[in-house]
């Protein structure tokens, strides 16, 4: 399957109750699913595209919203504004003649209607840390008035000096926050900051988040911090199909989603890689590792932290070969050998084999 033939999101299988429908169509248009999340959000499904960075763009969320769910853009490490602004030209440029799905305007002007539902995703590390990434994080909100702002690693952010947390300065700008946490004790930080829903991200997912030893299972984690809050809450990690969407759905609002969309043809990833993630992968292909994140530290300027340096990954040659050594004997290859070369051309060339790129993918989609 070629990134022609992959599915566009408005096609997204749901299958929930044995049905064909799809999301999307005109039997399925008017039809919302009641939860505490699709309500506080105002979508009619209880769904959100992850936002994950070089792959979640403004086509992708667009086309999410249409469909019912929560679509996001990522930030990212949010170190070049104009690239978020480009991407939330693509978004307001699908969206402008469709018309939100369930949401209202509230003081909104007409002009801004296409933003109605811009949601965006920030990596709580980075992107707040550039000498301008407040005050852009402000213009953001400020300018563009996105309905939702979601940051994890971590998701709480205050400015120097005691100032404002980022949970305090979306809320300034009628934006809801939605807190990502990978355990317990980051959830019950998120609730403390009045947060307005939690993702809760286990250990199956493909993200970067915490170490397997550190989180707990997607499902666990959700039904615990479910049964400690009022406000919505979301599993995160394995979802891929409707399924797994209703087993969520027994413990929690409802789910965010990443690899499913990566597969999708709005995305931005790259084709090559999306062919790895398309392929016939078992659950037995999967591993969560740190030993990505320590080679790819020494390549770029910002280097994922502790406790964020894992991530979900597809078995390849670089994995089978470290994973199970030392940190260290790892650091020793990378400082004595042509590891780092033979990672950088793998990179380049976006070769699976070996390179970071196909750590990223995570799971395979069940179409």
């Amino acid at each position: 399957m070629n990134k022609e033939q992959a599915p566009p999101i408005l096609l997204l299988p749901i299958n929930l109750f044995g049905s064909n429908k799809t999301m999307g169509s005109s039997n399925n248009k008017s039809r919302m699913w009641k939860t505490p999340f699709t309500v506080a959000f105002r979508c009619r499904l209880p769904i959100i595209s992850a936002p994950m960075a070089g792959v979640s763009g403004g086509l992708l969320a667009a086309r999410v919203c249409k469909a019912g769910g929560l679509g996001m853009i990522a930030a990212g490490h949010f170190q070049d504004i104009s690239k978020l602004e480009k991407e939330i030209q693509i978004f307001q440029e699908e969206m402008k003649n469709i018309p939100a799905t369930g949401t209202t305007t509230d003081d909104r002007s007409h002009s801004q209607h296409q933003s109605a539902d811009l949601s965006i995703g920030f990596i709580g590390f980075s992107a707040l840390s550039t000498p301008n990434g407040w005050k852009d994080y402000e213009y953001i909100l400020k300018h563009h008035r996105p309905k939702a702002v979601q940051f994890f690693a971590p998701s709480i952010i205050h400015q120097p000096n005691d100032g404002l947390s980022n949970v305090q300065l979306a809320h300034e700008y009628n934006t809801q926050f939605i807190a990502q946490v990978g355990s317990i004790s980051e959830a019950k930080e998120a609730i403390r900051h009045k947060v307005d829903a939690i993702i809760c991200q286990g250990s199956e997912a493909g993200g970067h988040g915490l170490r397997r030893e550190l989180g707990s299972s997607t499902m666990a984690l959700a039904s615990q911090v479910s049964k400690m809050t009022s406000i919505p809450v979301l599993a995160a990690g394995g979802i891929v199909n409707g399924k797994h969407l209703a087993s969520a759905l027994c413990v929690c609002d409802g789910a965010s989603m990443g690899t499913r969309f990566w597969a999708s043809k709005e995305s931005t990833g790259n084709p090559k890689l999306q062919q790895e993630l398309i392929k016939d992968n078992s659950c037995d292909d999967v591993v969560r590792t740190t030993m990505f994140d320590q080679i790819q530290n020494e390549l770029s300027s910002i280097m994922w932290p502790h406790p964020y340096h894992s991530v979900g990954a597809l078995h390849n040659q670089t994995s089978l070969e470290w994973e199970g050594k030392t940190a260290q004997e790892l650091q020793n290859a990378i400082d004595k050998t042509e590891l780092l070369d033979e990672y950088k051309s793998a990179q380049k060339a976006s070769d699976p084999c070996v390179g970071w790129a196909k750590s990223i993918i995570s799971r395979k989609p069940m179409m």
